[in-house]
């Protein structure tokens, strides 16, 4: 594809065309029973969500990814089902307020992996991404060819720096419909999956049949019908991923796997999931039908400027803080399971990730120039609260997210604030915390993450970065949400971070890992000295 080709159909991503072609998208359950047929859709069995600690899921979470001080993170996704391909939302969001940086559509073809890497050109530039995988894209990004990130949500209120923010946050990726391979098209298989099918090792990516199917078409509520005759089904599990910061100049590289999330049946069986697809598309979503398929409270018509502790919510808004496009849907928020609302899907998510204590191993000892950084990411908060930066006051909006069965949400007015450093970002407080040293000795009183003079811990932004003694560049470089221990930790021990809130109870749904960084002082030379390590946060529930 051209250079200026490709830029047309980035353009459609971002918001620079509009498609007239394109009606209402909507979720699809489907009513043809298990059968795949090119009538109908497969009933959607889903009943909630949970974490698999196998790895394999529906969606995947990828908590954090860097572009800063030389870094780059390359991730990568497998489709595990040998049947079917699968149409496949992949999001970024900005470390500070969960913000869409980029979202696009990746088409897999049955035992396909897809690879990207996003990096920074420059130290002052915004992300960008680039692949040369021969999986199809919407819009399609040809082979080696940088995509920058998109700066069109975010702001330079209250500090902020635009390319800064898209240098850091984390990863949404989830199957929204399968394309089976089965020959129920005429006695053939569908022009999709012919598509999308890798033959030699590169897919026709046959643009016409994938705008058919994915871009242009009029999907509403009563046209399973049309869905299933141009390829698609009810999504069904199969992915798995990983994820590597690799700083070349630095010689360290930081490895682990994104966060599987299935939908199960009540036996808690692997299960089929509502049919999500949207189109890749800026024409805007309708805005009388936006509640029924997100919990984002800047999306949505119906959010509050306040929300108790008890759920009472007050200043309630009548309009979208932001008029909703088509490629802002699905997220993670939007009704994969059966019988629920966005509200509800977002709760059963958040419940799903959620903790009571977060803890680790951190290491500063100067013989070996050992740093560390913790990295607590919190995916589904966006879909309880988020910054609205609209007002010449950037300030909260809320949605009415409850505890699964409860009356109590996890993020409200009381546990929720606004930082006294970036004016447009939002923080969560917890209950404290406590740092132990190697030897059972033990700090609690008074071990403050700083800057600050509160005995409260405090995660400033979406995916906050706590560095541990080290005002510096720290090990990842991160600077859109960071904080210092200071003096409040041992040199070398493990930390205990208390996220229970005492007034509800609620733990907060908290990823990350501790990555700590040491150099061996008598490598010789032509022999890398520097090493980095990975260790995923352990939990209590």
């Amino acid at each position: 594809m051209r250079k200026n080709a490709l830029a047309r159909s980035i353009a459609t991503l971002i918001g620079g065309l509009g498609l007239a072609t394109v009606a209402c998208a909507d979720v699809i359950p489907g009513t043809g029973g298990a059968a795949i047929s090119d009538l109908l859709l497969a009933n959607a069995t889903a009943t909630t969500l949970v974490v698999n600690n196998g790895g394999i899921g529906h969606s995947l979470i990828t908590p954090y990814f860097n572009a800063q001080n030389g870094n780059a993170t390359i991730i990568s996704v497998t489709n595990t089902d040998t049947v079917n391909g699968k149409v496949m939302k992949v999001r970024f969001r900005g470390a500070s307020n969960s913000d869409d940086i980029l979202d696009f559509t990746v088409l897999m073809s049955p035992g396909d992996i897809w690879n990207a890497t996003v990096s920074a050109p420059t130290a002052d530039s915004p992300a960008q991404i680039v692949t040369n995988d021969r999986t199809c894209t919407l819009p399609q990004l040809a082979p080696g060819v940088a995509q920058p990130f998109v700066t069109n949500r975010l702001t330079t209120k209250g500090g902020s720096n635009l390319a800064n923010n898209t240098r850091e946050g984390y990863i949404e990726i989830f199957n929204m419909a399968d394309i089976p391979s089965d020959a129920i098209y005429g006695g053939s298989q569908s022009a999709l999956f012919t598509a999308i099918k890798h033959v030699d090792g590169v897919a026709p990516c046959t643009s016409g049949v994938i705008n058919t199917a994915i871009l242009n078409t009029n999907y509403v509520v009563a046209d399973e019908a049309v869905v299933a005759g141009r390829g698609l089904q009810t999504p069904t599990t199969g992915l798995f991923g990983n994820w590597v910061i690799i700083n070349v100049p630095q010689t360290t590289t930081y490895s682990g796997e994104m966060v599987a999330i299935r939908a199960v049946d009540a036996a808690g069986a692997d299960a089929r999931g509502n049919f999500v697809v949207f189109p890749q598309s800026s024409a805007g979503y309708p805005t009388a039908n936006i509640d029924n398929v997100t919990a984002d409270p800047l999306l949505r018509n119906v959010s509050f400027a306040t929300l108790s502790s008890a759920g009472v919510t007050g200043g309630p808004t009548a309009t979208p803080a932001i008029a909703a496009a088509m490629y802002d849907m699905p997220d993670m928020s939007t009704p994969y399971v059966t019988g629920v609302t966005p509200l509800q899907q977002a709760a059963l998510l958040t419940s799903a990730l959620s903790v009571n204590n977060v803890m680790n191993e951190y290491a500063t000892d100067a013989i070996i120039s050992a740093k560390t950084d913790w990295v607590f990411s919190m995916p589904t908060r966006r879909y309880s609260v988020a910054m609205n930066y609209a007002p010449a006051t950037p300030g909260r909006l809320f949605s009415l997210v409850l505890e699964p069965g409860g009356t109590e949400p996890y993020f409200h007015s009381e546990n929720t604030s606004v930082s006294t450093t970036n004016s447009s970002q939002i923080c969560v407080t917890a209950t404290g915390q406590a740092f132990f040293d190697r030897e059972e000795r033990t700090k609690s009183a008074g071990a403050v993450f700083s800057p600050g003079s509160v005995s409260i811990t405090q995660f400033c932004g979406e995916v906050s970065v706590l560095s541990f003694a080290d005002a510096g560049a720290s090990v990842l470089g991160a600077s859109v949400a960071r904080q210092d221990t200071g003096a409040s930790a041992y040199v070398n021990g493990w930390g205990n971070v208390n996220v229970l809130n005492g007034t509800t109870g609620l733990g907060l749904p908290i990823l990350g890992a501790s990555f700590i960084k040491a150099t061996n002082p008598v490598a010789g030379a032509g022999f890398a000295g520097t090493y980095g390590f990975t260790s995923e946060h352990r939990f209590t529930r």
